[in-house]
């Protein structure tokens, strides 16, 4: 049996009832599904679509796609830290070695000179925060943009608006501009402190210029390879 446009399209509205809401995920379980229908009834000829798709679908368990979703999103997110943790080791090259000492020993410089230390702190660690609020922002509305322009939502580009979760860390930057004045700032706190802001800023700029675009690129070549995209 090979199935038609219909059909196809029958699978993507069974994934979308099962609470599979990104279409990067329903393609993959259309796929898997369409694969699976095909062979069934090439085995037992006299079932119908629906009889053989509700078979396929019995072999997901009695969770159905959630555990696959969630396999899916960890996978996504275990990808997205090795595209970081990648780039940040091709980063960490001369002669951008030399640059991110330099940056470190700048920052301790000026650090070590301000006459206030707290608000030095405040001023470093609300960039860092307000930077991946900001980008987490851009990203929604794109995000928001896109869905509306073609009725889909993807897993991957979830996972780069929160910066795989790094979104979140300034939260933590904000609870420790309060418990900074209870420092000691010796010689190596404060370079622990330089080194801590210029790492999460190159972190930054990795998850932020770098990362998206590979991700595309990977999501991109993965959906030409796939037939079904073009009978969605």
């Amino acid at each position: 049996m090979k199935l038609t446009e219909k059909n196809i399209d029958r699978l993507y509205q069974f994934t979308r009832q099962h609470y599979v809401e990104w279409y990067d995920l329903q393609t993959e379980l259309v796929d898997h599904l369409a694969n699976d229908i095909e062979a069934i009834v090439n085995e037992n000829p006299s079932l119908t679509f629906e009889e053989a798709l509700q078979r396929s679908f019995k072999k997901f368990g009695v969770f159905g796609f959630s555990e696959v979703v969630e396999k899916r999103t960890t996978a996504l997110s275990r990808k997205y830290w090795k595209l970081v943790f990648k780039y940040i080791k091709e980063y960490f090259r001369v002669p951008k070695i030399a640059l991110t000492l330099f940056l470190i020993a700048t920052y301790y410089t000026v650090f070590t000179l301000m006459p206030d230390k707290i608000i030095f702190i405040g001023i470093s660690l609300g960039a860092l925060s307000i930077i991946p609020f900001f980008f987490g922002i851009k990203m929604f509305l794109e995000n928001k943009r896109i869905q509306k322009k073609t009725g889909k939502k993807y897993l991957y580009q979830n996972i780069v608006s929160t910066l795989g979760g790094l979104v979140f860390v300034p939260q933590l930057f904000i609870q420790l501009t309060s418990f900074s004045k209870y420092v000691e700032w010796t010689t190596t706190i404060r370079i622990l402190f330089s080194f801590a802001v210029i790492l999460f800023s190159i972190l930054f700029y990795v998850a932020i210029k770098i990362i998206p675009k590979k991700l595309e690129e990977n999501f991109t070549k993965q959906f030409q390879d796939s037939e079904l995209l073009n009978k969605a």
